[in-house]
C-alpha cells in the first residue's frame, strides 16, 4: 500500500513516515507543493495526506490534480487551518475534494484509524458498484460481472481466473487508469505473485481480445480504453 505525504514540518513528516512504515505501509515525503504536484503527475498511490499551506503549491491545488487523475482516490488533509472556509474547499462540491480533514495537532493512531477507515469503504464501494453493474458490452464482447465470464461473437472465452479478474478491474474502471498496486491486490488477492508478473497476465489478457484495448501507463498501471 504505498501513500504519498505532503508536509512541509520536517519533524512533523519524519515521524508520520516512521509510524507509517511501521505498520507496512510504503511511504514517501515530500515537503514542497511543487515537487509533490510534479510526482503525483507520473505516480499513483493508494492514500494521500496534505497539508493545506505548502511552499509554492497549496495542498488544495494537489486535491484537483488527484482527483483529476483518480476519483477513487484516498485524500485526508493534515492541517492546523481551523479556518471553515479552508474545511469546506478541501471537501469540495459534488465529492471532488478530500475524504477527511483532521486538524494538528493529532495523535498518530488517529491517522492510521482513519487511513484503515477509508480503505475498507473504498474497498466496499467497488465491490457494491461491481455487484450493480451485472453486464458490459464492447464491440462484439459482452462480459459479465457476476460470473466474469467473457463472451466474443456469443462464444464463451477460454479466461482463467486471473484472467477474469484483470479484465474485471479494468472494465470496472473503463476509461480510467488503474495503478498495479490496486490491480495485484485485486486480482491476486492474498496470493503470492512474485512467479507470474502483472505485466506477463496483461500481455496474455490482450492476445485472447479480439482489439488492442488495453494500454499501459508508464509508471503507474493499464487502462481499458474503447476502440
Amino acid at each position: 500500500m504505498k501513500i504519498l505525504l505532503v508536509e512541509d514540518d520536517k519533524q512533523l513528516g519524519r515521524a508520520l513516515k516512521k509510524t507509517l512504515e511501521a505498520k507496512g505501509y510504503e511511504v514517501n515525503h515530500i515537503e514542497d507543493g511543487e515537487d509533490a504536484f510534479n510526482d503525483i503527475l507520473i505516480n499513483e498511490y493508494d492514500v494521500y495526506l496534505l497539508d493545506i499551506n505548502l511552499p509554492k503549491i497549496d495542498g488544495l491545488k494537489l486535491i484537483k490534480l488527484i482527483r483529476h487523475k483518480n476519483s477513487e482516490a484516498i485524500i485526508i488533509m493534515i492541517t492546523a487551518s481551523a479556518e471553515i472556509e479552508d474545511m469546506e474547499k478541501a471537501y469540495g462540491e459534488n465529492h471532488d475534494g478530500c475524504d477527511e480533514y483532521i486538524k494538528k495537532p493529532f495523535h498518530s493512531e488517529e491517522l492510521l484509524l482513519r487511513i484503515n477507515h477509508w480503505l475498507k469503504v473504498k474497498k466496499e464501494q467497488f465491490v457494491k458498484s461491481a455487484e450493480d453493474l451485472q453486464k458490459i458490452t464492447i464491440d462484439n464482447m459482452d462480459f459479465y460481472f457476476d460470473t466474469l465470464d467473457l463472451y466474443i461473437d456469443g462464444v464463451l472465452a477460454n479466461l482463467r481466473k486471473k484472467e477474469k479478474r484483470l479484465l474485471a478491474i479494468l472494465l470496472k474502471n473503463i476509461g480510467k487508469t488503474v495503478s498495479k498496486e490496486e490491480i495485484v491486490s485485486y486480482v491476486w488477492e492474498n496470493e503470492n505473485r512474485k512467479e507470474y508478473p502483472l505485466r506477463q497476465l496483461v500481455s496474455e489478457l490482450k492476445n485472447k481480445l479480439p482489439k488492442d484495448y488495453i494500454t499501459s501507463v508508464v509508471g503507474i498501471g493499464y487502462r481499458f480504453d474503447k476502440k
